[in-house]
């Protein structure tokens, strides 16, 4: 397994790592790339609704066979505080929701990652979050995406994005309201582990 830490995030948003733009017909995409030395990582949003106080659940023992939805808790527990993503301080945001077409969205490219032994935000058909989600019948004004390769756990996953700046702008975004996390697992591949995190905004 590799040991650095690629780390890629993309949005379709104001506030997206690298360049931003706004979007209302799914098409357009802003990435950004990163490296430091630690496992391979690449991450994506989440979004819960239960009581973050009572919270018991051991996120570094939650693996790609478990049911992620859970990870919606941590992920708002986090958006419930300000963050601090590179220099700047983030607001607490509201929490988001699971989505199961973002979560399906999640899967595809999850899935595609692993069983091609590839790590980009770009799919082998050349498609993007953007068009992936959107595939699923989800029309959305904003959208964004974290992916991580290598952590195998949620706890490991989300560690690595919210150290990375890109990545922790994406899950404290104000405009992300629902979110789909997903992970597959090829023991032939590079790293193994594939994780895709999307957040989006429904169209309305």
């Amino acid at each position: 397994m590799k040991t650095w830490l690629a780390l890629l995030c993309c949005g379709l948003s104001l506030t997206a790592c690298g360049s931003s733009s706004s979007n209302s017909s799914g098409t357009v995409e802003a990435e950004a790339t990163s490296n430091t030395s630690s496992t391979a990582v690449q991450t994506d949003s989440t979004e819960t609704s239960t009581d973050e106080t009572t919270d018991s659940t051991d996120y570094s023992a939650m693996s790609c066979e478990d049911n992620l939805i859970e990870a919606l808790t941590l992920i708002n527990q986090l958006r419930a505080e300000s963050q601090t993503c590179g220099a700047t301080t983030y607001p607490a945001v509201d929490a988001v929701t699971w989505s199961s077409a973002l979560t399906l969205a999640a899967e595809e490219h999850s899935s595609n990652m692993a069983n091609y032994n590839f790590f980009s935000h770009t799919g082998l058909d050349d498609s993007t979050v953007g068009t992936r989600v959107t595939a699923q019948g989800y029309e959305w004004s904003y959208v964004s995406e974290n992916i991580a390769a290598g952590q195998t756990s949620v706890q490991d996953a989300v560690d690595g994005w919210m150290e990375s700046e890109g990545h922790c702008i994406n899950i404290m975004s104000e405009n992300a309201q629902e979110m789909g996390l997903a992970c597959a697992v090829n023991s032939d591949a590079d790293y193994q582990y594939y994780w895709t995190q999307v957040f989006a905004k429904p169209l309305q």
